[in-house]
């Protein structure tokens, strides 16, 4: 007799356990956002971004203008050509050493020059967008 209450005793707790839940109002935590509020948030932040499946980010779309202080693509890729064109890699230290003189003119390397040193610079070094600079990569 006892072991017919114990299944049903777990079914009764159970049962009630789950009405409490499903009966307790489902709050933001925090949040005193309306429910349209939130919407127009939505829409306003789908209206300027977009998903970029090879980045796997948000990013924003190509006609919006760049928020102000935010350093654009271009003026980032300027940053490290600047960057290469006055620092080389050295293959016995593994660390990049600064060009004694003028900077390289790097359109005379070869594509594939170029691409090899993007390659490890973009290994070595992240963007800071905080700061707007490139910093090393912690080793």
């Amino acid at each position: 007799m006892t072991l017919r209450l114990v299944p049903a005793l777990l079914a009764a707790s159970l049962l009630l356990g789950l009405s409490s839940v499903s009966l307790s109002p489902a709050h933001a935590q925090g949040s005193t956002l309306t429910r349209a509020q939130v919407k127009m948030d939505r829409d306003a932040f789908l209206a300027i971004a977009r998903w970029d499946e090879s980045l796997g980010n948000w990013v924003l779309k190509d006609n919006m203008p760049m928020p102000a202080g935010v350093a654009s693509r271009e003026e980032v890729k300027a940053m490290r050509d600047k960057f290469l064109s006055a620092h080389t890699w050295d293959e016995n230290t593994a660390q990049w050493l600064p060009i004694q003189g003028t900077p390289r003119d790097m359109s005379k390397l070869t594509r594939e020059q170029v691409k090899m040193e993007t390659s490890r610079f973009l290994k070595t070094h992240r963007f800071d967008e905080s700061s707007s600079t490139w910093v090393a990569r912690a080793r």
